[in-house]
């Protein structure tokens, strides 16, 4: 019987929207890089994935940071990213709001006395804000920086674990990346529900599947009706 949900926020809860390309775009102008900023993106993001579970800990901030000095010199930009990075920093507290379903999921999920939480890849202070902005209230609020670990180390779902007393066999994973939020979280056990609102995951020839794959936060009320709970 499933009795705990873990949810991720970003992508999951809350819409990411384009805010990360128009600080990118900011940043490109400022250093006047005639580069195209989806691909600088995607570049950053890749630099700032590989240092995400090193041995030392960087929180997110500074890995934007070090990550986009890096990017800087494979595009030959010669700039001090410690000042650049600051429309990306910003962009961690600009106007991103919950997807349509996520207050009636939350509100039908409550009623059956579901525990809920959340589990991060992001700063604690930014996490923080985007709950207070969208008036979500969780009791368990778990983030890579307040754990010092970033998904999808076993060392991040097993210390949701550890922290709450929760049992892997009870706990759902909700979240829309199969590696983070599917991959990672079944290495303990934790069934998991992969969220791909856009309808593009091809699962043939990825082991382990997701337990399920929905499209939206409404359809949890089925899922778990299949794990014995009652949903109204």
């Amino acid at each position: 019987m499933i009795k705990h949900i873990i949810f991720d926020c970003f992508g999951t809860l809350i819409d990411t929207g384009n805010n990360s390309i128009k600080a990118v775009e900011q940043i490109l102008f400022n250093v006047g890089a005639n580069v195209d900023a989806k691909e600088f993106y995607k570049d950053w993001k890749a630099n700032k994935r590989q240092k995400m579970n090193t041995s030392v800990f960087l929180n997110e901030k500074t890995l934007f940071e070090v990550s986009l000095s890096e990017t800087f010199s494979k595009y030959g930009i010669t700039a001090d990213a410690s000042k650049e990075v600051k429309p990306m920093i910003s962009s961690l507290f600009a106007e991103r709001f919950v997807f349509s379903d996520v207050h009636e999921a939350l509100t039908k999920l409550a009623k059956e006395n579901v525990d809920f939480a959340i589990g991060s890849t992001t700063d604690t202070d930014s996490l923080l804000y985007y709950l207070k902005l969208n008036q979500l209230s969780f009791s368990h609020i778990y983030t890579s920086e307040n754990m010092q670990t970033y998904k999808p180390d076993v060392k991040f779902y097993d210390t949701i674990l550890h922290r709450s007393g929760w049992l892997a066999e009870e706990c759902l994973f909700v979240g829309d990346s199969y590696i983070d939020d599917v991959f990672g979280p079944q290495k303990l056990g934790i069934k998991t529900a992969l969220l791909d609102r856009k309808a593009l995951y091809k699962g043939a020839g990825l082991a382990p599947q997701p337990d399920f794959v929905i499209h939206s936060l409404l359809e949890l009320l089925k899922v778990m009706a299949t794990v014995s709970l009652k949903i109204q």
